[in-house]
């Protein structure tokens, strides 16, 4: 799979010893920057391939957490409406809102019906954080895709309980 060999060669480091510290303040021995991969022009398509088949048919837009759920939305976006001419728009969702003007948290085009993605699962904390802004907006999360679940801290279980047992929860890899 393109994507794969695209992730391995561009956004996994492994080291003998835990050097890297991930957001959420643990150390571990395997790095995955995903936006290394996402970011580069030959990703958008596959990642909207790989993700198309998730996406629930009512769906109005997809988004999540900025900045790893940007590209991933934009590529997912983009192939449906190229290659299977579906709309689905964009938006992001902010870790604080902005100062000024209307000091929002989400920002785009959310509509009322969303699928929420992230770049990698460790504990779960960003994609939650996605949900819940959501929720509060009142807009419903129809399902929730995830490019690396890193099978670490439960991280794919503590999201599938926070989107509810009527939300799919999928994991590329």
């Amino acid at each position: 799979m393109e994507l794969l060999r695209l992730l391995l060669e561009h956004s996994y480091e492994h080291a003998d010893y835990p050097k890297f510290k991930l957001s959420s303040g643990v150390l571990s021995d395997t790095y995955i920057n995903c936006k290394a991969t996402t970011m580069l022009a030959e990703a958008a398509p596959l990642i909207g391939e790989a993700c198309s088949g998730f996406i629930p048919p009512g769906a109005e837009s997809i988004g999540g957490l900025t900045m790893g759920a940007d590209a991933i939305a934009a590529g997912i976006s983009a192939y449906l409406h190229y290659i299977k001419r579906r709309q689905l728009n964009c938006f992001v969702v902010r870790k604080t809102p902005k100062d000024h003007g209307k000091k929002l948290f989400i920002e785009g085009n959310p509509g009322r019906r969303a699928v929420v993605v992230d770049d990698v699962v460790t504990t779960g904390g960003s994609t939650i954080t996605a949900i819940q802004r959501c929720r509060a907006e009142n807009i419903e999360v129809l399902a929730v895709i995830v490019l690396v679940d890193r099978e670490e801290n439960n991280g794919l279980a503590a999201v599938r309980k926070e989107a509810g047992p009527d939300v799919p929860v999928h994991a590329i890899f």
